[in-house]
């Protein structure tokens, strides 16, 4: 039952007596779900959401392989399993039996074996899940499969000493390592630590094996450098060439000054093996992730011109094989190619952002050439993942909004348009069912440069106009990225409105999805416009919306969200509690200590020791220079194994405010890095959120 209902009978409920109790417990327990009392939602809701992510269509497109998420709290972390289901409707079935952990299942191109990664290896089995063969037994395990076009081959990426020439020898160093009581880091360059772990000498190099275990070849063998670039490369780093032959790759090299260059390339090497070969090297931007075209005669990848930047816009361009040129697909396309692949025989569809949604475009091609008008496919909220069948007919994809996390979609691609989309899986439904989850309104207003910027309101659950609300405003990390109407699994808009407060979501300049100016518009102005566009957004929402309580506001964001946290704080005193999580709050030292050094060398126009970017950046948008005007309540969080944003940036912002006398509260989880992921830390995380947001703006409602 309801805290309504609890609420509405009062004393009257014990006066009833114990038989007049359980009957009504038990109608209430027999209602259907939308006719229950919704409630607001909790941290073990979030925890309960079952993740759907990964469709992968069969080549005929008649099933749908996916992956979902579970939590397993006691073991403080999170299980996957691998489904399949029908695509014309029936039930799913754990993948290939209810006993395996399988994960990244792909089909074979005749759809008559999947291969999946189980137990850190690599598995083949057929398509019903028998005659299961494990392909791998290495000491660095084995990811992201990928077939070769006619099956007798697999793709995949594994850990290995690059020195070692085998698996003995990579086994006895990794025992010899585990084994060793000194366990110092020994660093002689630069990216000797990456995102939330110390280089330990590993790399990740690029596979191939048969399909019945045989053949094992390193076709990087000795290389110094991560294929695909870590932190977060996998398959899509690679790709097979429509005749089996070739293999085209990304990697970055080991360079002296791979921590403050972005120059990330493409090679191509045989597959049998051989000598790998540049084709990229022109451009001193990022080149990446291919995609042969189904003739063979162009290689898709995403390109970005300017070097060091790396947030500059995603270009789709063509590499010609036989002219050894590229040119770029849609020149006067202002969005990003995030991701693309060819349809049926020729035509290609690009996930992009656009206005806080990832939506999908067609680009039909003519001849030889690409057609420079993307079609949009009309589809409601936050669209990605698609995969397509062969014969470019059928479509899945992932779907999920604010206030509905993501399930698997299907639908069919005719004459360039997408028809017949309903939600394949239903995994959440029930869930929520239960909840009072608002969907967010999107709402522009005039920014700091007299442009127009977009924005969310997320009204709070059990809200009513004619009752006043206070409101939390989020500010995105990045500084380049952007909220999206989607169902986040950490920065969850539903948790934090749970609270009784409404969220206000800017997308303030810097933000993807409007354009590359607009993107540009936050570098080496920190804490300028983008600031403006923040207060703009938030006194456009109290505008809109009177119920809004301006007395009661509050503020929360991380990584550069927290950096703008920290600098609200010194700037202004509108807000009644802040919350910073892995914020940046010395820019000079946060510069001397993240590893990804081109970083704050684009974003500050420099290092710290050129005086002129010291002057006109670092010691203009520090936060900590204005420390001395810090007086409202601040939370600080962060992972210490964050290596992008140090702790240390927490721990000096923390002293400034206890030192100020200001009410303040510190949380620090040993095991984490830049994100809070394991489930009993989030749960901890949220309870301090929540909790800091209920003192100071909601101190007359209990949390939900």
């Amino acid at each position: 039952m309801g805290a309504a209902v609890r609420g509405r009978s009062g004393s009257a409920w014990w006066r009833a007596g114990p038989v007049a109790a359980s009957l009504v417990a038990l109608a209430a327990a027999t209602r259907p779900a939308w006719a229950q009392p919704k409630r607001a939602m909790t941290i073990d809701d979030l925890l309960a959401v079952q993740a759907v992510a990964d469709p992968q269509l069969s080549p005929d497109g008649r099933f749908v392989l996916y992956a979902v998420r579970t939590v397993a709290f006691e073991a403080n972390r999170r299980l996957v399993t691998t489904y399949v289901q029908p695509v014309a409707g029936g039930a799913a079935r754990a993948f290939p039996d209810d006993s395996t952990r399988a994960s990244e299942a792909r089909w074979s191109p005749d759809g008559q074996r999947v291969a999946y990664v189980a137990g850190g290896q690599l598995w083949v089995t057929r398509a019903d899940g028998t005659e299961r063969r494990r392909l791998t037994a290495l000491t660095g395990g084995a990811s992201g499969p990928a077939w070769s076009p006619v099956g007798d081959r697999l793709a995949f990426t594994s850990g290995v000493y690059p020195e070692c020439r085998d698996e003995a020898c990579n086994a006895a160093r990794a025992d010899a390592a585990e084994k060793s009581k000194v366990k110092a880091h020994v660093a002689d360059q630069l990216m000797y630590r990456h995102w939330n772990r110390w280089d330990d000498g590993t790399r990740s190099h690029l596979f191939v094996v048969g399909a019945d275990g045989s053949g094992l070849r390193d076709l990087v063998g000795g290389a110094t450098f991560d294929v695909p670039p870590g932190p977060f490369g996998g398959s899509e780093g690679y790709a097979w060439s429509p005749d089996g032959r070739e293999i085209a790759y990304t990697a970055k090299l080991a360079t002296r000054d791979q921590a403050w260059t972005t120059d990330a390339n493409l090679y191509v090497v045989p597959s049998a093996g051989g000598t790998p070969e540049l084709i990229t090297g022109a451009n001193k931007g990022a080149d990446q992730n291919p995609v042969y075209s189904p003739d063979g005669k162009w290689i898709l990848y995403q390109s970005q011109k300017r070097a060091g930047f790396e947030s500059d816009r995603w270009r789709l361009l063509a590499y010609d094989r036989v002219a050894r040129t590229s040119r770029e697909e849609l020149p006067g396309w202002d969005r990003n190619a995030d991701a693309y692949q060819f349809v049926g025989a020729g035509a290609v569809i690009v996930q992009t952002m656009d206005h806080g949604r990832d939506i999908f475009v067609r680009l039909p091609r003519g001849g030889s050439e690409m057609v420079p008008a993307p079609v949009p496919l009309r589809t409601a909220h936050n669209n990605n993942q698609l995969s397509v069948s062969s014969n470019g007919m059928v479509v899945a994809w992932m779907r999920d909004a604010a206030e509905v996390p993501a399930e698997v979609w299907t639908g069919r691609l005719e004459n360039g348009a997408l028809v017949d989309a309903r939600a394949l899986t239903h995994l959440n439904d029930a869930l929520v069912a239960r909840l009072d989850l608002s969907p967010v309104e999107d709402f522009w207003f005039r920014g700091a440069g007299g442009d127009s910027v977009q924005g969310f309101l997320l009204k709070p659950p059990g809200w009513r106009a004619d009752r006043k609300s206070p409101a939390i405003l989020l500010i995105h990390g990045g500084p380049q990225g952007a909220w999206l109407d989607q169902w986040h699994s950490r920065w969850n808009f539903q948790l934090f409105a749970a609270t009784g407060a409404a969220l206000v979501i800017v997308n303030p300049r810097g933000s993807f999805g409007y354009g590359q100016k607009f993107v540009d518009g936050v570098s080496r102005d920190w804490g300028g416009k983008v600031f403006a566009d923040l207060m703009n957004g938030l006194d456009a929402a109290i505008a809109r919306n009177p119920w809004i309580d301006t007395t009661r506001l509050g503020a929360t964001g991380g990584s550069f969200g927290g950096y703008m946290v920290n600098w609200i704080a010194g700037h202004t005193t509108r807000f009644k509690a802040l919350s910073s999580h892995a914020g940046v709050f010395n820019l000079e030292a946060m510069a001397g200590a993240t590893e990804e050094q081109w970083f704050s060398d684009w974003e500050m126009g420099g290092p710290w020791w050129n005086d002129a970017a010291m002057k006109a950046q670092y010691r203009r948008w520090s936060p900590h220079l204005s420390a001395g005007k810090f007086v409202t309540p601040t939370l600080v969080t962060q992972g210490e194994l964050d290596y992008r944003v140090p702790v240390g940036e927490s721990l000096s912002l923390y002293t400034a405010l206890q030192r100020r006398n200001v009410p303040s509260r510190l949380v620090v989880f040993p095991d984490e890095g830049h994100w809070i992921l394991k489930p009993q830390n989030q749960r901890l995380w949220w309870a301090e959120q929540q909790g800091w947001f209920k003192r100071y703006l909601v101190p007359d409602r209990p949390l939900p």
